[in-house]
């Protein structure tokens, strides 16, 4: 800033600059005008253009420059135009080139294994053996001098970008002594390629799977027959890819990379902002992510079984132990008078499915953190599962949470290793605390939680949004092909939120600081509109803890009674089936019954709120205030007029509007407390693992040195991994300047709270809020009853 107020004011200094004919700056809608009307333009001309393209032009021969030139290589350029004889000399060293021929008025792609000849004063297509493109050994023998024959070798299948190409192995004959040489596995490795079998009849080149691991990442729907297993342009590549071949192939080559990044310390599954401390765990359900069951389908487990789902026969063992310490009660739980499907404590196994879906645990970041396979729905067991694994964080958010806390609190008396899970606190997610009762949304909102900050806990529905693509693909495939594909895709996943996280945190600290004004100005002009002071505000605060920590507020006869806990139920039950429309359906024919479901649970609560206000001695219920609250896209929270308390002259939804901007304002202030702690501690992961590297470079060294190589590994396995170790410590060490640069420019005011590159992180770090944890157990204690 300082910086841009000199540049205006040296702006304002100059003398004989008349800035009022600069002309004004066009608008976005008037730039793309004008970008489409230049497109609009140039059209003709771009058609000619592509049209030209194929226009055949008599060339001589770029290498020679005697002959008539009769194929045109696209890699080649800018000398692309060949004769017979050079293209043979020059692309059989070459053979994966591009190359187009003219001998028949137009260009036609030929691939490797065809050459142009000149036969009776014409130009024929003859077919050639070509071999496979590998690195070859400095020498085969130990002969004095190195004087090798190259022969074709046996056929080989290479599966690349372009297509398939039919080729031969290279064979190497020393002159002298006649021991020959042919490639390997390890050496088919070596030249980039990952062989479908171990029999290496077939080779996939490594950059097809980046390429197919790129898109399945922009496109989790995409099947690997969706990449036109036909790999390659039109009429460039002939010949069929056996789709199941490069699935295995895909899956070996992605588990052997995840081994790789193992020894070099990398944990694709934790958050470097979140270690030690933990803030918050979301855990929510995804029931899109089934699979069909399949008759004789393969008991063998995946590469990545336990990676990041866990193995069901934990899951299991643990459901099961649940189940026998705690007698279950049948149906869904209720939230005040409505019912919610995610809160069951047991539930019946589907027809036709295998798994149901999965469970999943998050972090506030959007790091995948650990999930499970579902086989009974969404039981509360799960998640106890889940929470059971990350302890250390302080919230667990839910979407029932309302149902869970007592839940866990009966199992915990049964389980007694089970009661450490008590300490850690609950929340609604925000989103989720609006399909609850107005109540329990004030009791268990994240945003009315003391120390939660602004933790959204919808963090699982963000992942959701994109993990629910793969359903297309999963729900046919074999159970260890399913597990497999989707940790790839939970690796990659946070593999992208790690790449941004550094941007990520720093744009929040940016909006928090923003925000916190705004909310703090707009918190001060309600006070003067209501002319609440501030002493009032903190008694308002109470009485909206109190309304909702108390039952009905009036003693209605039995009818009328009746009618409230009905409109109330179908108010909710509205809003919790908008809200799971499209989250927990996949087919238009299950949305369609539910979107009729709504329509007519919208049309008794009508009736119900009509005959309520023809009740004698009863508040009337505003229709049209329903009605709008439930046409919004977010369902907003409904008090009704037998719950509010008006004792002070003063409605008790005003006080809520009052209440919201004040926890608000506390959870935003929070905010830049934690965001400041996590920052810190992203860079203090950085630091410890410049440190574990180089540990390991040192270990690996050392064992390589006394020759005693490290996990069975061969000396060029060991030194290829001191070759990965020192890329590994690169990377790592222009990502701490990359970051602390980032965190630098967004605190300026504490730059010591970002730790300079070759300094040292302070020992000593103090991230506690300054409430006591007296005043936490009160909230505690006050939520739980």
């Amino acid at each position: 800033m300082q910086r841009l107020e000199d540049l205006l004011r040296d702006s304002e200094s100059i003398d004989g600059q008349d800035f009022d004919q600069q002309p004004p700056l066009s608008s976005w809608s008037q730039r793309q005008k004008e970008v489409q009307q230049c497109w609009q333009q140039a059209r003709p001309q771009n058609l000619d253009n592509l049209l030209s393209a194929e226009n055949i032009v008599q060339m001589t021969c770029n290498h020679c420059h005697m002959r008539e030139a009769v194929i045109r290589c696209g890699e080649c350029m800018p000398s692309e135009w060949f004769c017979a004889e050079c293209d043979h000399l020059v692309h059989k060293h070459h053979t994966l080139h591009s190359r187009q021929t003219t001998i028949y008025g137009f260009y036609k792609y030929i691939p490797p294994t065809e050459c142009v000849k000149l036969h009776d004063g014409k130009y024929i297509i003859c077919e050639q053996d070509c071999l496979l493109p590998t690195a070859f050994p400095q020498m085969i023998c130990s002969c004095d001098t190195v004087d090798v024959a190259v022969s074709v070798g046996r056929s080989i299948i290479l599966v690349c970008i372009n297509g398939r190409y039919d080729l031969h192995v290279p064979v190497l004959t020393c002159k002298h002594c006649n021991k020959q040489w042919s490639p390997a596995v390890s050496d088919f490795v070596r030249s980039g390629y990952w062989p479908a079998t171990m029999q290496a009849q077939t080779l996939f080149h490594q950059d097809l799977f980046h390429s197919f691991e790129a898109m399945k990442t922009v496109a989790p729907g995409m099947s690997q027959t969706s990449l036109h297993i036909n790999v390659g342009p039109e009429n460039k590549a002939t010949g069929k890819v056996n789709a199941d071949a490069f699935q295995r192939s895909f899956l070996q080559y992605m588990y052997c990379n995840s081994e790789e990044n193992q020894h070099l310390g990398k944990e694709p599954f934790v958050c470097p902002a979140c270690s030690p401390e933990m803030v918050a765990v979301s855990v929510d359900g995804n029931r899109k992510l089934y699979r069909f069951q399949k008759i004789n389908q393969s008991e063998e487990l995946g590469f990545f079984d336990g990676v990041f789902l866990a193995q069901d026969s934990e899951v299991s063992n643990f459901v099961e132990e649940v189940r026998g310490a705690v007698k279950s009660t049948a149906g869904k739980a209720m939230c005040g008078e409505s019912h919610w499907t995610a809160a069951r404590e047991t539930s019946k196994q589907a027809n036709k499915l295998d798994e149901e879906g999965v469970e999943i645990a998050v972090c506030r970041h959007g790091f995948l953190l650990k999930g499970l396979n579902m086989y009974r729905g969404e039981i509360f067991a799960y998640p106890m599962f889940l929470q059971k694994e990350f302890q250390s964080a302080t919230f667990l958010a839910m979407d029932v949470t309302c149902r869970y806390v007592p839940y866990l609190e009966k199992v915990s008396e049964a389980l007694t290793h089970l009661q450490p899970l008590q300490k850690m606190r609950h929340c609604l997610s925000v989103m989720h605390a609006k399909a609850h009762n107005t109540k329990c949304e004030i009791l268990w909102n994240a945003r009315n939680q003391e120390g939660a900050g602004t933790t959204l806990g919808e963090e699982v529905e963000q992942f959701n949004s994109y993990f629910s693509r793969c359903a297309l693909t999963t729900k046919y495939m074999a159970k260890s092909v399913r597990t497999d594909m989707l940790t790839v895709h939970a690796m990659g996943w946070n593999q992208r939120k790690e790449n941004g996280l550094h941007i990520a945190l720093s744009s929040r600290f940016k909006k928090t600081v923003e925000k916190t004004l705004d909310v703090t100005e707009s918190l001060k002009k309600m006070q003067d509109q209501l002319h609440c002071c501030d002493d009032m505000l903190k008694q308002w605060v109470v009485d909206v803890k109190q309304w909702a920590s108390s039952g009905s507020a009036t003693a209605s006869p039995v009818d009328a009674r009746g009618l409230q806990i009905s409109i109330e139920a179908l108010f909710v039950s509205i809003c919790q089936k908008k809200h799971y429309l499209y989250r927990q359906n996949d087919r238009n024919k299950r949305r369609l019954k539910i979107s009729q479901k709504i329509a007519q649970e919208k049309k008794r609560l009508l009736e119900e709120i009509q005959r309520y206000n023809q009740q004698p001695d009863g508040d009337p219920v505003d229709t049209n205030s329903v009605v709008q609250k439930l046409s919004n896209k977010a369902a907003e929270s409904m008090i009704w007029p037998w719950q509010e308390q008006n004792t002070d002259g003063v409605d008790i939804l005003t006080k809520k509007k009052l209440f919201d901007q004040v926890m608000l304002a506390s959870r935003l202030t929070e905010e830049k407390q934690i965001l400041v702690k996590e920052m810190m501690q992203h860079c203090q992961y950085l630091k410890d693992s410049v440190a574990k590297v180089q540990s390991l470079m040192a270990t690996v060294s050392v064992s390589t040195q006394t020759g005693s190589y490290p996990n069975g590994f061969t000396e060029e396995g060991s030194m290829g991994l001191i070759g990965l170790l020192k890329r590994r410590l690169q990377d790592l060490r222009l990502k701490q300047q990359t970051v602390t640069g980032t965190y630098r420019g967004i605190l300026k005011p504490s730059p010591r709270l970002v730790e300079e590159e070759d300094g040292e992180m302070e020992e000593e770090m103090d991230w506690q809020c300054d409430n006591s944890s007296e005043d936490e157990d009160e909230d505690d204690a006050e939520v739980g009853t």
